[in-house]
């Protein structure tokens, strides 16, 4: 349900962005439908293409904040939306590679 109260359309446009903690190597999804979203995921993207072209060899690092803006209705306030900032870089080389084949996940080998 939408905020009408009508149902919201199953096949709109959204984005996914793959993310990984740092610390952890924990995987995320960001998932996003909204234009604020999507404007926030576009700019992250276009970062991160000029940085491909410079630095090829480096990811970004981001970190993924709360921003926002004054609506101009002042009934409905402050508006929260996402924000992506580079804060720092990480060799290709030097990441994990993720295993993504069916048989390592059907690994089921008992340690004894």
């Amino acid at each position: 349900m939408g905020l009408s109260g009508k149902p919201t359309d199953p096949w709109q446009f959204q984005l996914l962005l793959p993310l990984q903690n740092v610390d952890t190597s924990e995987l995320f999804v960001f998932n996003t439908s909204s234009i604020t979203g999507r404007r926030a995921v576009d700019n992250l993207i276009q970062g991160c293409s000029r940085m491909q072209r410079a630095e090829p060899d480096l990811y970004p690092v981001v970190k993924l904040r709360i921003s926002g803006f004054e609506h101009r209705d002042e009934r409905i306030g402050w508006i929260k939306t996402p924000a992506f900032d580079r804060v720092g870089k990480a060799p290709k080389a030097d990441l994990t590679v993720v295993t993504t084949s069916v048989a390592g996940d059907m690994n089921d080998e008992l340690p004894w």
